[in-house]
This record gives structure tokens, sequence and C-alpha cells, in this order.
């Protein structure tokens, strides 16, 4: 996968979402690069090295960058609730999310990025082609068009209801290795869910990464699955968290 992963495109990319939320003296300070040499690379004037890319996608997805750019756009409705649409939706944020989601799986050997509807599915459709692998989406309905289901059960936490997961046999088997995405993870539940699903069709989860998350209590439940292979881009605290 890293073999195949053109870093001097990607940072351009990069470059020209995250002008949308820093100032350009900003994303000069962050990466000690001259202004007029980074319009040069957004506009395909030049193209950075790739060794040189390279650095500057790990400036560029750093945690204080990633931190910055979280307090600009995530928006809280509540203590607890996130304003989802003006995320998840945002194309600049999916680039962002996407491009970080590759490189910090790409040596994971994935063939299947999962999520469940709605909201998550822009993010996975973005990181799956990036990856290069199969998207599934698994519904809360049984789908029209497909015989036999795997099904699987859970009981959310707010509001507390049994919900049930419907995934067409077939669609992931034996030997895959699976992504799960999510637009938001807070408590894990429907995350462990859709991880348990994966596993009763024979293939396995591997990694996990979501948009954003709020607290700690998820890791513990994904983890299970994943072992340390989890990460969220934006990371919020919990309204109990000091």
């Amino acid at each position: 996968m890293s073999e195949s992963i053109e870093y001097s495109g990607l940072v351009v990319e990069l470059l020209s979402s995250l002008k949308r939320f820093l100032k350009f003296k900003e994303l000069e300070n962050i990466l000690e690069i001259s202004i007029p040499t980074l319009w040069r690379y957004i506009h395909g004037d030049i193209k950075p090295t790739e060794d040189r890319a390279k650095n500057m996608l790990m400036k560029l997805l750093s945690k204080p960058v990633i931190d910055i750019v979280m307090s600009r756009i995530v928006k809280m409705v509540d203590s607890d609730v996130v304003n989802l649409y003006s995320i998840v939706y945002n194309i600049d944020v999916l680039t962002l999310a996407s491009i970080d989601a590759l490189l910090w799986s790409k040596d994971l050997g994935l063939t299947a990025v999962v999520t469940v509807e709605v909201d998550g599915i822009s993010l996975a459709t973005m990181i799956a082609k990036r990856l290069g692998t199969k998207l599934i989406v698994i519904k809360r309905r049984k789908e029209v068009g497909f015989d036999k289901f795997i099904e699987l059960s859970y009981v959310t936490s707010m509001p507390p209801e049994v919900v049930t997961l419907y995934l067409p046999e077939g669609v992931l088997g034996y030997g895959d290795r699976v992504l799960v995405v999510d637009d938001l993870v807070r408590s894990g539940r429907t995350s462990g869910a859709v991880c348990e699903l994966v596993k009763k069709s024979g293939a396995k989860a591997v990694g996990f990464y979501a948009l954003t998350s709020i607290g700690n209590t998820w890791k513990k439940i994904v983890s299970q699955y994943v072992g340390e292979h989890y990460k969220s881009l934006f990371e919020l605290k919990a309204p109990n968290e000091v």
C-alpha cells in the first residue's frame, strides 16, 4: 500500500482543504515553508518532493494542528451533543479525515471498509476509495434484493432501545480484513455491534476509525476487536472528564 501512495498529491489535496480553516500565515509557521511556495503547491505550479511531502503531511496531521481545526469547526449543541451536519457533509473535513485514515491504516492489509447507515457513509466512501477496498454499508432494515442476512441486535445507550443491524450474506467473507468507520462514537455500543457482526460474517475487524469521538468509554469496547488499532480524528472530552 505505502508504495502506491503519491504523497505529493495528498499534501496538495490537504493544503487545499486546510486553507479553508487555517490562514496562510498559520500554514507557513506550521510547515516552515513560505507562503508563495505553498501557493504554488496548491495551484500546481510546482510539486514537493515525496520526502518533503511526507514531512509536510506529518506536520499537518499532527494533533496540535488537528486540535486547532477542531476548535474552529466542531460545534457543541449541548454538553455532549455535536452538530454533526456541518462536519460529516463538509468535503474539506472529509478530505482531511480520509487522508488521515489512509496514512494511519495503510499497513493493516485492509480489503473492506464497513459502516452503519447513515451519516458515516460519506466518510467511509472516501476512505474506501483511497484504500482501494470494497465498501459495505450495514442497514437497520433488510435490504431489498437479498434473501439471507446476518443479524445482530443490541441495546443503545441514548435513548435505550433495541436496534437490529442487518448485513447481507456474502458481501463479507473469510479473509476479509475490515476497517470499521463511524461518524461519531461515544459509548461504543454501535461500533462494538458492527465489529461483532463483521466477526459473525467470517471476516475480521482489524481497525476502527471515527471522525469524532466523545470521551474514552468507547475504546474499551472497540479494543476488544481491533486491539490498539483505533483512532478518532476529532477527540472531545466527555462532560464528566476533567
